[in-house]
């Protein structure tokens, strides 16, 4: 991907999360208002439901921009500290 493909994926997740965000507080702030507690209840769980899905879009479009920088780092621990299988001692015995 080149970087201006990077950004344009990045855009629309960083604005979407922003916008999610300020709408799920909009719901915990008409709960705070309303006080009673049936309906109050409900626009705070609706409120942070969309909280939680802002940060997940903004997240996932951080991760996109990175993709690389965090994979060349992921693969280079991998291959410093990865996975050692255990073998037997009888492995080798028998290669055609």
């Amino acid at each position: 991907m080149t970087l201006s493909n990077k950004n344009t994926i990045f855009k629309p997740f960083l604005t979407a999360g922003i916008i999610i965000i300020f709408f799920g507080g909009i719901c915990i702030w008409i709960a705070e208002i309303i006080g009673l507690q049936e309906e109050g209840e409900g626009f705070r769980i609706i409120g942070w439901r969309f909280i939680i899905g802002g940060i997940v879009s903004i997240s996932l479009g951080l991760i996109i921009r990175h993709f690389t920088f965090i994979y060349k780092h992921l693969l280079f621990f991998w291959n410093t500290y990865g996975y050692k299988r255990k073998r037997s001692k009888y492995d080798d015995l028998y290669k055609p």
